[in-house]
Formats: structure tokens, C-alpha cells, sequence
């Protein structure tokens, strides 16, 4: 049977009274874990109920949400002031010291908080704080982890910018910057620095948006399996497994177009093979970072 544009979304097997019997029982749950916060069961059922995919179980995708989180997110986009306090405390603080941990020379822990919250927090013009992008798929933690690794990064393309302007290098020549200790290497990155570039950006291009998130969040985001897994949902052997075959996929990718643009012997080919896993990660922080 056909559904007119006003219809609500086609929810599967539950009926509107089961879904909404499931959103009332979502609210209530959400209020009990954060008792100090006033958010209005209505304004949340909404939230959530915005949050629903407009096709399958929604009973069943809405008892899969981090229902919990998506409370405390809720309260802090409508502004409660001690769901921001909570928030600030038990994710963001407490992500940044785990970042902080693996970057000895990184910015301020206090600055990253402040950087992160207004990230998140801050009005966008007509768009909602960037926190409602929460879904519930997947802890709050591991998505404002990406968050808090992403503000790292960003500094330090500041701190790298500034280098740059005071050494006269070139923006876009960075990668050179890159350099390894093999002059076989050296040799041929000076030589098919242009050709590398396309057939890693073709490759790229050609690879499906899950294989290309995979790989932003391990090598740009810095994201461990664990920690991806989480974030999608998926056990961490299929977030290890989604890594490996991306990258397999991304360098087989690369080595055809490069096979396209240039006429070398299999030696030469092996040795470029060879250029490719080395510059794989700063490649795809080039491209997968915006």
C-alpha cells in the first residue's frame, strides 16, 4: 500500500502505539539516569523520535540507541547548564586526558576542552549545536572522541601553518616534508610526485564511503579498532577487517591508475609499490582531513 507525503515515517512491524508506547519508556529511562536534568518527556520523545530511521523497526532501532546519552545531549542543545557541566566533565575532560596521553607535545588540556566544547556547543546560524549530529548509534564517549582527536589535529595544522609561513614553504609541497631514508624512494617521489598524487587521489575517489571513513578514522583520527568499532556499532574484528581491506583495496587502487599513467618495468613498479605503503598515511591525512 502506497503512503501519502503526510504519512509518518514507515516504522516496519510496530504499530503507533508500540512505537510510541517505546518512545515514552525511552523518556522515562533517559530522565532516570540523569535525575539533576530537566528536559520535558515531550521535547525528548521528539528528539528521539527525530532521531528514528524513516524505514524499518523503530521499536527495535530505537531499543538499539544509546538512549542515556542521547538524554544528556538533549538537555545540553536546549542549553541546561549542569547538562553542560556533566558533559564537559564526564566526556570531554575526561576524552582529552585519554588523547593527551598518546600526544606528549600536544596544545593545553584546558584548551582542548574549550576548543571541543565549542565545537560541539556552539550555534552554527540556523543549524542546532553541532551535539544533535548525536545519534545514539554507537556510546557518546567514542563520538566525541572523534571530536576531541579532530581538535588536536586542527591545532596542530595551526602550529603547522606557522612553520610554514616562517620557513617560506609551500602549503602544498608539505608532503615533501615527509621524506624517508631509502634514496630509491626519495628518487622517485621527487620524480612522480604529480602521477602519485592523481592515482592515490583516483583510487581514493573510487573506494565506497564506509572503506574511506574506515580509513579517515584510523589513520587521520587516530582512532583505535575498539574505539571504531564502537562508533559504528560493528564488534572490533569487523572494524579490523573493514581497516585491512580498505587499505588493500586503496593500494591495489592506486598501483592500477598509476599503471595507466606511466610506463615502467616491474621492478620500477615494485619499488613504486614500495613508495605507495610509505606515503600511504600522510596521503590519506591530505585528503581525509577537511
Amino acid at each position: 500500500m502506497s503512503t501519502s507525503p503526510s504519512s509518518p515515517p514507515d516504522h516496519g512491524s510496530a504499530s503507533e502505539g508500540e512505537l510510541a508506547a517505546a518512545l515514552d519508556r525511552a523518556a522515562t529511562r533517559g530522565a532516570g539516569a540523569w535525575p539533576g536534568l530537566e528536559v520535558a518527556p515531550a521535547t525528548f520523545r521528539a528528539y528521539l523520535a527525530g532521531r528514528l530511521p524513516g524505514e524499518g523497526d523503530g521499536v527495535a532501532a530505537l531499543e538499539a540507541m544509546a538512549i542515556e546519552d542521547l538524554y544528556l545531549a538533549c538537555a545540553c542543545v536546549q542549553g541546561d547548564r549542569r547538562a553542560i557541566a556533566a558533559f564537559t566533565d564526564r566526556f570531554v575532560r575526561v576524552s582529552v586526558t585519554a588523547a593527551s596521553r598518546s600526544r606528549r607535545d600536544g596544545p593545553a588540556a584546558d584548551d582542548m576542552v574549550q576548543l571541543v566544547l565549542e565545537k560541539l556547543l556552539a550555534p552554527r546560524g540556523s543549524l542546532p549545536p553541532r551535539l544533535a549530529e548525536f545519534s545514539g548509534q554507537g556510546g557518546l564517549r567514542a563520538w566525541v572522541r572523534v571530536t576531541v582527536v579532530r581538535a588536536g589535529i586542527d591545532l596542530e595544522r595551526t602550529q603547522a601553518r606557522r612553520i610554514v609561513a616562517d620557513t617560506g614553504e609551500p602549503a602544498e609541497n608539505l608532503e615533501e616534508l615527509a621524506t624517508t631514508t631509502d634514496p630509491e624512494l626519495d628518487y622517485l617521489k621527487r620524480h612522480y610526485r604529480d602521477e602519485f598524487r592523481q592515482a592515490f587521489a583516483a583510487a581514493l575517489a573510487d573506494l565506497d564511503p564506509r572503506s574511506r571513513n574506515a580509513l579517515r578514522h584510523h589513520l587521520v583520527d587516530r582512532l583505535s579498532i575498539d574505539q571504531i568499532g564502537a562508533l559504528h556499532g560493528v564488534h572490533r574484528a569487523t572494524a579490523a577487517r573493514w581497516i585491512s581491506r580498505s587499505r588493500e583495496e586503496l593500494l591495489a587502487g592506486t598501483r592500477e591508475q598509476l599503471r595507466r599513467r606511466l610506463q615502467l618495468s616491474e621492478g620500477e613498479y615494485a619499488s613504486i609499490m614500495r613508495l605507495i605503503d610509505s606515503m600511504l598515511e600522510v596521503s590519506v591525512q591530505r585528503l581525509l582531513s577537511g
